[in-house]
């Protein structure tokens, strides 16, 4: 019953080589070993047994993006979600929610933000001689306040 089959086994450099038992690729092994099967051909007896399901991802649902954090949500069809959660007693009772897109911001070029960046220390410059002049706390205070302003959104 112990059927022991012989499979075509060369030695190359020293080290035994042996065919693989489904498509007779001829590789590396252990002295011990009896019989050899190659990863690509277990890897495809492995997708046989167990097929791998295509995952497609993102399904666009129609709806706009944090529908489900609003108070209130009203769809084109007149489906009515409160915090995410369907409401059917109100289908169709109310005015589709209608979503305002933000604009676009303008992009900055390097040019427009190096000159920022120069208008900038020109006011920072322009106030700190204000704050050399200064004598009242009051007018000291708010030039202080007005300098670290600046100096913050010339970090930036």
């Amino acid at each position: 019953m112990n059927e022991h089959k012989e499979y075509y086994t060369e030695y190359k450099n020293g080290q035994r080589h042996m065919e693989c038992k489904v498509c007779g690729v001829v590789e590396p092994v252990s002295t011990e070993a009896t019989g050899y099967t190659c990863h690509q051909c277990v890897n495809e007896s492995y997708n046989k047994q167990f097929p791998m399901e295509m995952s497609i991802g993102y399904k666009p649902s129609g709806k706009p993006r944090g529908w489900r954090f609003m108070k209130q949500f009203v769809d084109k069809d007149g489906n009515v979600y409160r915090r995410g959660v369907e409401h059917p007693e109100l289908k169709g009772k109310l005015k589709p929610t209608v979503i305002k897109k933000k604009p676009p911001k303008p992009k900055i070029t390097k040019a427009q933000k190096a000159q920022q960046r120069t208008e900038l220390l020109t006011q920072l410059h322009k106030l700190k001689k204000q704050l050399s002049k200064a004598k009242y706390k009051k007018d000291i205070r708010k030039i202080t306040s007005q300098i670290k302003k600046i100096q913050r959104q010339v970090q930036k």
